[in-house]
């Protein structure tokens, strides 16, 4: 293999993504947990994806509920890390058969997910992975990191750096997870699962697979 350093995406590689259920209650309960029992869909929706950006929101909260938005978002988090353990616990949320193929791979590995970083640490103490992964950086739960997702790529330079590569390769499964890697100076890799088998990423990744099997073959033979 030509990289001595592989970078996973979380969610919807290793991992299946989370069911909707798991926004929508968290995004229900912080909102009712900050007195706000009624909320109009805009406000859901700014709860629950933060639909409308960061400053629209901190000042419609303030401004109608005098609530602190820092403090929902916050909530909502914790909230979504928690549902999530649920999810695996009810089997909602499972590894990918092919997972094991990737934790094979020769060389150091880590994880940069734009999933909570709590959450991170909830996937590999269940699936007793933290000894699979040299690093992980998920988000932290504030408002402090809005922004920080991919394609910014903050995360993934201190990954790499943990990880002191001189070749490294990045997989996910969005257009965002490309661009974040080739933002950062290294090879992408997207791949397919029934969610996203028609995408038409942009940039364009050096490697498109349909499983994580591929993957291995083919960075098996790269050099």
């Amino acid at each position: 293999m030509d990289y001595d350093a592989v970078v996973f995406d979380m969610d919807g590689v290793l991992i299946e993504r989370s069911p909707s259920w798991v926004f929508d209650d968290a995004a229900e309960r912080a909102l009712r947990e900050a007195g706000i029992d009624e909320p109009t869909d805009e406000e859901f929706r700014a709860v629950r994806t933060l639909r409308g950006g960061l400053e629209d929101a901190t000042a419609r909260f303030e401004s109608t509920h005098e609530v602190a938005f820092d403090r929902l978002w916050r909530r909502r988090n914790e909230l979504v890390t928690a549902n999530q353990a649920t999810a695996i616990e009810d089997g909602e949320k499972a590894l990918y058969d092919d997972a094991g193929a990737a934790l094979d791979l020769p060389g150091a590995r880590g994880i940069v997910s734009n999933n909570q970083h709590t959450a991170v640490e909830t996937v590999l103490d269940r699936f007793d992975l933290r000894d699979r992964f040299d690093t992980w950086y998920g988000l932290r739960p504030g408002i402090e990191d809005v922004g920080a997702e991919k394609p910014a790529t903050g995360y993934m330079e201190r990954a790499l750096r943990d990880l002191t590569a001189d070749r490294a390769v990045y997989v996910g499964d969005r257009s965002s997870d490309v661009a974040a890697a080739h933002n950062a100076g290294i090879d992408a890799a997207l791949v397919r699962r029934e969610f996203n088998a028609d995408a038409d990423p942009d940039p364009t990744p050096e490697y498109d697979v349909d499983s994580l099997h591929e993957l291995v073959e083919r960075l098996a033979v790269a050099d």
